[in-house]
């Protein structure tokens, strides 16, 4: 499984820059519950970084209810619904 950063908006048009993890054939499975944040061990990959997450804002906002939350291994984790008609928006 991959991640990459991508915006998201809750419900209430709050948006914010999230971890989002990828199945190997791309589909999307389930996402941080915390915003991401820029840091970095040095200057030049705290730079990386936040350049990973400006480029992540050119693509598409992901919308929280796109996702179903699931119970885990005492995390929270989140399913990706496919089917438009279980969305809340």
């Amino acid at each position: 499984m991959e991640w990459r950063y991508r915006g998201m908006m809750d419900k209430d048009g709050v948006c914010t820059v999230r971890e989002v993890f990828y199945e190997p054939d791309g589909t999307i499975s389930s996402f941080a519950v915390d915003p991401a944040y820029p840091t970095g061990d040095s200057p030049e990959e705290l730079i990386t970084h936040m350049a990973l997450m400006l480029e992540s804002l050119q693509q598409p906002f992901l919308l929280e209810g796109d996702f179903i939350p699931e119970s885990g291994d005492d995390e929270v984790q989140f399913t990706f619904i496919r089917e438009d008609e279980n969305k809340y928006h």
